[in-house]
C-alpha cells in the first residue's frame, strides 16, 4: 500500500470528503469555518491518501500563548482525523509525524492541542500545566498539551494559551451546513472537538 501527504487548499478537497469519514457532529463545520480564516497555515492543511484514496486529514492554525504583555508565536491543530476503515494502519501516526517536522520550521515555539494524552505523549506532546502553559478555557486541563520547539524563551514566566477563532459551533449554522451533505447520523466519541 503506498502513502502520501499533500497540501489541501481546494474546497473540493475538504468538504465533500470530509464529511465521510468525521464521524463527530460538528468537526466537518469546524474545518470548514477555519479553511476561511487568515489564521489557518497553508501548507499545514494536509491530507493523507493511500492507493488514490483519502484516508487523513489535518489542519494546523496559527495561535498564541501569552505572559503579561508578552506574545509568542504557537500553532495547534484540530481536527485530525483518520478514516474509520483506516484507522489502525499507521496512516494517523505517519501524517501526525510529517505534520509536526514541518511545523517545527514555522516560527512557532510549541504546538498547543487539547487531547489524550496517552496518546499524544508517544509524539513528543506533555501535559501544558506541568510546563508551566494554562489553557484559558480551563487552568487545571489534563488534556491541555504541548510540543515544545524552543523551551528556553518560556522558563520563569506563566504561560496562557487561548484558542483560534472558529472552534465553537452555532448549532443553527450546524443544521443548515449539514443540509448540503446525505443524512448521518451525528456521533459524539472521545477525543473529538465539539463535544
Amino acid at each position: 500500500m503506498s502513502y502520501s501527504s499533500t497540501v489541501c487548499n481546494s474546497l473540493s478537497c475538504t468538504k465533500s470528503k470530509l464529511k465521510a469519514y468525521y464521524l463527530s457532529a460538528t468537526e466537518h463545520l469546524i474545518v470548514h469555518h477555519l479553511r476561511k480564516q487568515k489564521h489557518v497555515i497553508k501548507d499545514l492543511n494536509l491530507v493523507a491518501e493511500a492507493d488514490g484514496q483519502l484516508v487523513g486529514h489535518i489542519l494546523y492554525v496559527a495561535s498564541e500563548i501569552t505572559a503579561d504583555c508578552t506574545r509568542l508565536p504557537s500553532l495547534t491543530f484540530g481536527p485530525f482525523s483518520i478514516s474509520p476503515e483506516q484507522q489502525g494502519h499507521g496512516y494517523g501516526q505517519a501524517l501526525l509525524e510529517h505534520s509536526l517536522a514541518l511545523s517545527e520550521n514555522s516560527g512557532a515555539v510549541l504546538v498547543a492541542i487539547t487531547g489524550s494524552p496517552d496518546y499524544y505523549s508517544r509524539f513528543g506532546f506533555v501535559k501544558g500545566k506541568e510546563v508551566g502553559i494554562r489553557y484559558q478555557a480551563d487552568p487545571e486541563a489534563d488534556y491541555f498539551l504541548v510540543k515544545l520547539f524552543r523551551p528556553e524563551v518560556l522558563e520563569g514566566r506563566d504561560w496562557w494559551f487561548t484558542d483560534s477563532p472558529g472552534y465553537t459551533v452555532d448549532e443553527l449554522v450546524l443544521e443548515e451546513f449539514d443540509k448540503t451533505f446525505p443524512y448521518k447520523e451525528r456521533l459524539v466519541l472521545p477525543g473529538q472537538l465539539g463535544q
